[in-house]
């Protein structure tokens, strides 16, 4: 019975052993301070109760080490906004001796990660609430990172690609411009592949094309977070509804990663005189 007793007390102490929770007093705890050059799709900052993910990579032997879905010194830390403090969960420890760490981080959070090698992600088709905030993928890394007492900065970035929809009031359209129209982004595949540790992204390339709700953001304008790809026929790529009329937009169009890309719709009494204007790119947007 003894023996049978102390076989369970030392499973039990392993079981226990945790390389990023060593028993150290708060001053060793891994802090990070998320940042943007922009920020999310819809503020200039992020809320609370956003969540990130954060892996971090020790190295070995003096050199770095690669990302892997498992066995990394924190594999997908949950990582929230409380207040003004971010908390992570696990708690992520620095080690006692004096190691490197390469930081990678990505947004929203997945608690279902399957892969950093090939991430899957979608943007929602109704971005018209909080489905636009929860399109926009974002993702950072800080590499060769040495133990700080000011926490890890994440600069995040866009991955994604966003649109602006402005709608203009033609000379011969009749009446004013609805409060709100209903803006369709059409033809474009809505699932992304992400490779967490370049933070390379392209368009899955067995997604399907979908139709994409568009979020007001002023009158007359409209967004939605849409995945880099090219449009290299010209089809229909907006469909606006206002006023109970359809207006169809055909053009050739490449949506790139990291861009915010402008289109000026002037709308007439006539849905087939629609006049558009592609404006500028802007990179980094914010």
């Amino acid at each position: 019975m003894k023996r049978i007793i102390y076989i369970t007390a030392v499973l039990a102490a392993l079981a226990g052993c945790s390389k990023s929770n060593p028993g150290a007093d708060s001053s060793d705890e891994m802090q990070f301070i998320p940042a943007m050059p922009g920020t999310k799709a819809t503020d200039n900052a992020f809320e609370d109760g956003d969540k990130i993910g954060v892996f971090a990579v020790a190295y070995e032997n003096g050199k770095p080490a690669p990302l892997q879905i498992a066995g990394n010194w924190a594999t997908n830390a949950e990582t929230t906004l409380n207040g003004a403090k971010w908390t992570v969960s696990p708690t992520v420890w620095w080690k006692k001796e004096d190691v490197k760490y390469d930081i990678y981080a990505y947004y929203p959070f997945d608690s279902e990660m399957e892969s950093v090698d090939d991430y899957e992600f979608e943007v929602l088709q109704d971005q018209r609430d909080k489905g636009f905030t929860k399109s926009d993928l974002m993702w950072t890394k800080t590499l060769g990172i040495s133990r700080t007492e000011t926490g890890v900065p994440l600069n995040f970035k866009h991955k994604l690609s966003r649109i602006d929809i402005n709608l203009i009031k033609g000379e011969d359209y009749e009446g004013e411009l609805p409060a709100t129209a209903e803006v369709r982004v059409l033809n474009t595949v809505t699932s992304a592949i992400l490779d967490l540790e370049s933070g390379d992204v392209q368009k899955d390339p067995y997604g399907t094309e979908k139709t994409i709700l568009a979020k007001k953001t002023g009158l007359g304008k409209y967004s939605a977070i849409v995945v880099p790809q090219k449009l290299l026929n010209q089809v229909p790529i907006l469909e606006i509804i206002a006023n109970d009329v359809s207006y169809l937009v055909n053009w050739r169009f490449v949506f790139e990663s990291g861009v915010r890309h402008t289109i000026d719709v002037t709308l007439s009494s006539d849905p087939n005189k629609v006049v558009i204007n592609i404006g500028g790119k802007i990179e980094g947007w914010i």
